[in-house]
């Protein structure tokens, strides 16, 4: 089967244990019209409680469903290099775990891609014409939204996100980029590296809301 997978959607957590069973369920749900082959990667970034054993268990539900696993927190970018490793579908879509973009952003992205052979990336943004930023806090939202417009100046101003980790790939466009990021400077040096390499890059738009359970992961840096 593995050489007939289309679609990989590559997910990092770190405790989870309480979002597992939703997150793999409403994206499972949201794949339901999908024609073809595809697989869920749940990449398990050394989680200290019991998001390992929650995944391990729905294993055995659900078919498209691969797990990834070390011992110590390394970060997003080790979960994600991670995730590309061992993806097998021509299409790789990265999203994060608490669905703060909901599910069917999934197939948009993938869509995106099927119907446009020249694009190698495709990025979700909530931050450009049509995107929607809902339920979070305003701090959180002006850091974020101010470290990408630097961000995206300091790389010819061409993008309106460049940290989110809802993004679609081409996976052989994926194995020339040679990543070595641990942490969310990954987002960064995938985009510096495709843009060196002349990687056509597309933006749509994206409506992003605020995590409803467990803790949020986000945290300022100055």
């Amino acid at each position: 089967m593995d050489n007939r997978i289309e679609l990989s959607i590559i997910s990092p957590m770190y405790n989870e244990q309480e979002n597992v069973a939703a997150t793999v369920q409403l994206i499972n749900e949201a794949m339901s019209g999908f024609i073809g082959f595809w697989e869920l990667i749940l990449v398990n970034d050394g989680s200290s409680d019991g998001t390992l054993e929650a995944a391990n268990e729905l294993t055995a539900q659900y078919d498209f469903l691969k797990i990834i696993s070390y011992s110590e927190n390394k970060g997003r970018g080790r979960a994600l290099r991670k995730g590309f490793e061992a993806a097998k579908g021509e299409i790789v879509v990265t999203t994060d775990f608490d669905l703060s973009y909901s599910p069917d952003h999934i197939l948009r992205i993938h869509d995106e891609l099927a119907k446009n052979p020249q694009l190698d990336i495709v990025l979700g943004s909530a931050y450009m014409p049509g995107g929607t930023v809902e339920d979070v806090p305003f701090f959180r939202k002006v850091v974020s939204k101010l470290g990408n417009v630097f961000l995206s100046y300091s790389m010819g101003g061409n993008f309106r996100t460049i940290t989110c980790i809802l993004r679609g790939y081409r996976r052989k466009a994926l194995e020339l980029l040679d990543l070595r990021e641990d942490g969310k400077e990954i987002h960064l040096e995938i985009l510096s590296k495709a843009v060196a390499l002349g990687y056509e890059i597309k933006e749509i738009p994206a409506h992003l809301r605020g995590r409803k359970k467990g803790g949020s992961k986000f945290r300022f840096k100055a």
